[in-house]
């Protein structure tokens, strides 16, 4: 897999700085980079395992509930990547029963790698050098607490302002920071951060994440607090403890 990642990255790199930016029908951003790495990831797991079938952000495809399938978002934090901004990164997952068992947060631009498999641990590898396990930090109490967030989607700080109350987060943490998409999960997975939040989360954002927190000894939910078929959640937090997790979601559930 990271010869596939490697693969697609040096189609990032070209596009870097320079790409031209499209609108989607639901007004994100999307680049001839994210479509191209994601062909030939996808071009690489059809040659590995022809018959598992893939979901991906450019391209679709069916969440399969039964055997294997696999997710890709070729470019997660697009918005970051078309003003050369590093704090994006390729995200790449494995499913068996619609439970993620495998996952690889690829951070291009700072050349390392997040990844975990179900029982074996969460690494991180640094390009040229061997990789080394990694762990969430000792949880704090949630009012000294670091904490990420990617936007302010679906929250009462939105324009369109939805569910979640993330002005009550920010009067009640230590440090509330836009981390960037998926680079907030590697940071928490090494102990970085203490807690990561997404208010809106597609299967491919959380396909690779959950199993690389899980793995780092981390715990995972939607901002509801529900933990079970976690890539079909439509909201996510990530955080160094069970605990701390829950004290997030009775904060930004907050009516």
């Amino acid at each position: 897999m990271l010869a596939a990642l490697e693969d697609s990255d040096a189609i990032i790199r070209h596009y870097l700085s320079r790409v031209k930016v499209q609108r989607k029908s639901d007004g994100t951003e999307v680049t001839a980079a994210d479509k191209g790495a994601e062909q030939r990831l996808r071009r690489h797991l059809r040659a590995a395992w022809p018959h598992d079938p893939v979901l991906g952000e450019e391209y679709g495809g069916e969440l399969a509930r039964s055997g294997r399938c696999w997710l890709v978002d070729p470019i997660d934090g697009t918005a970051s990547y078309v003003l050369g901004i590093p704090m994006f990164g390729t995200l790449l997952s494995l499913l068996i029963d619609g439970e993620p068992v495998f996952g690889v947060i690829r951070l291009t631009a700072l050349a390392e790698t997040t990844y975990a498999a179900r029982g074996h641990g969460c690494w991180l590898k640094r390009d040229g050098r061997r990789p080394q396990r990694v762990h969430v930090g000792p949880a704090p109490a949630l009012s000294v607490a670091r904490v990420g967030i990617s936007s302010f989607r679906a929250s009462d700080l939105a324009r369109d302002p939805g569910p979640w109350r993330l002005a009550n987060l920010s009067r009640n943490v230590e440090r509330l920071r836009l981390a960037g998409d998926c680079v907030q999960y590697a940071l928490l997975c090494r102990g970085a951060l203490d807690v990561g939040i997404d208010p809106l989360m597609k299967p491919w954002d959380i396909g690779a994440i959950a199993p690389c927190v899980l793995e780092a000894g981390g715990s995972v939910s939607d901002l509801s607090g529900e933990e079970s078929r976690i890539v079909e959640r439509s909201s996510f937090v990530a955080a160094s403890s069970p605990q701390l997790r829950r004290a997030v979601c009775e904060l930004v559930a907050l009516r």
